[in-house]
């Protein structure tokens, strides 16, 4: 009998799982070995292994240089989403008069679709955008437009606007789930509000900056439509998997070696930025 109950509990357990390792193999893992294995072929032959696609990229200096703008973007949206993040928390958590309308506009990047993000934020600090308009209108001395699409400065600015709901939201979360009588209690103590904050609440809500701004890295190291658009020269290796497979004809083994190298990246870059923030939260 209770081998029988055993048998059937495991059938079960098995039956719920199945939908789920269906879709991880059909969505991820099948895609994943394609890329790995086209990323070993010669580019245009379906027989044969080489890691030619992977040192011709690797030994240009373009290479580099792409891997440094590709890392410097994304930790600098990550860096500056979470330090608008917690300003942001700290203020709306006081429940001011239009809080709901803030919450509510802070997901507004996350719920426009990418590309018309992009296009929006193009046309909105393009030479003749309201952002350049309304500067020259206020400040005569500015003579010329300030150039922002297709800068590094402009594609940090872009990132961190789209990516930044990530950190934003699990950090509100996180503040708001702490109780106020720990920070009366350090008041009490006689702490002033900095080190509340420093040595109080920042260690507290720590865990929900992390989980946030590890959203925010895996986004915006995969950016896609912002620099294609608004980037100009400045080409992330998102972009460079495209510019592959954009060619007549399409270099398939090279365009996946490029993603299996930003896979790789990813994965070596994020594990580096969360064991920082570990000991910085220790």
């Amino acid at each position: 009998m209770r081998r029988g109950s055993n048998l059937r509990s495991t059938g079960v357990t098995l039956s719920l799982l199945l939908p789920g390792l269906v879709c991880f193999f059909g969505l991820f893992f099948y895609p994943m070995m394609v890329t790995v294995v086209r990323s070993l072929r010669p580019e245009g032959s379906d027989t044969g292994w080489t890691l030619v696609n992977y040192i011709s990229f690797l030994s240009t200096t373009k290479a580099r240089s792409v891997i440094v703008l590709t890392f410097m973007l994304s930790l600098s949206a990550t860096l500056l989403s979470i330090l608008f993040s917690v300003a942001l928390a700290l203020i709306l958590r006081k429940k001011l008069g239009g809080h709901r309308f803030f919450r509510l506009t802070m997901l507004i990047p996350r719920v426009v679709p990418g590309l018309i993000g992009a296009l929006g934020l193009l046309l909105l600090f393009g030479s003749r955008g309201w952002f350049n308009l309304l500067v020259m209108g206020v400040f005569p001395f500015v003579e010329k437009p300030i150039q922002i699409n297709y800068t590094v400065p402009g594609l940090i600015l872009f990132y961190t606007w789209l990516y930044f709901p990530f950190t934003a939201l699990t950090t509100l979360s996180a503040l708001e789930s702490l109780d106020p009588g720990i920070e009366e209690a350090a008041d009490v103590a006689g702490a002033n509000k900095w080190h509340v904050l420093r040595y109080v609440i920042l260690p507290l809500i720590m865990p929900g900056i992390l989980a946030g701004s590890v959203l925010t890295f895996m986004a915006a190291f995969g950016a896609f439509s912002i620099p294609l658009i608004a980037g100009g020269n400045y080409r992330p290796l998102s972009v460079e998997i495209y510019k592959q497979i954009d060619l007549t004809p399409a270099r398939w083994s090279a365009a996946s070696a490029r993603a299996m190298i930003m896979a790789m990246l990813q994965v070596i870059f994020l594990t580096i930025y969360m064991r920082i923030l570990r000991r910085r939260s220790r």
